[in-house]
């Protein structure tokens, strides 16, 4: 019997490789487990019965810290690209000092939040 990965001849991932990669820059962005939204539900149609919810997403500081990462990231690539841009350049040392700033205030007054 021929096994898959022999089959379309690729490589097995284990574990340890899957998520090491995992840059929030390349569309990841403040993606975590826990639960940052809940359903709204509104009142049933009197006609069908069919009720409709709203998803009502939770503001997350870890999740803010997280996409502000991403977007220094991105902002880096940018830069690196256009290496003549002064105005991107000075930009991306603006966001990486919002970045730093934000990160440590969230570190020091809403580590539980």
């Amino acid at each position: 019997m021929v096994s898959l990965t022999e089959l379309y001849n690729i490589k097995e991932s284990t574990f340890s490789e899957v998520g090491k990669d995992r840059d929030p820059a390349r569309g990841n962005k403040g993606k975590s487990s826990e639960r940052d939204h809940y359903l709204d539900h509104g009142e049933p149609d009197p006609i069908t019965g069919k009720i409709t919810s709203t998803v009502v997403y939770l503001p997350s500081y870890k999740r803010m810290v997280a996409d502000l990462k991403a977007e220094v990231q991105d902002m880096e690539k940018l830069s690196e690209e256009n290496p003549n841009d002064i105005v991107l350049h000075n930009l991306l040392v603006d966001l990486d000092k919002l970045y730093n700033t934000f990160r440590t205030h969230v570190n020091n007054k809403h580590k539980n939040d």
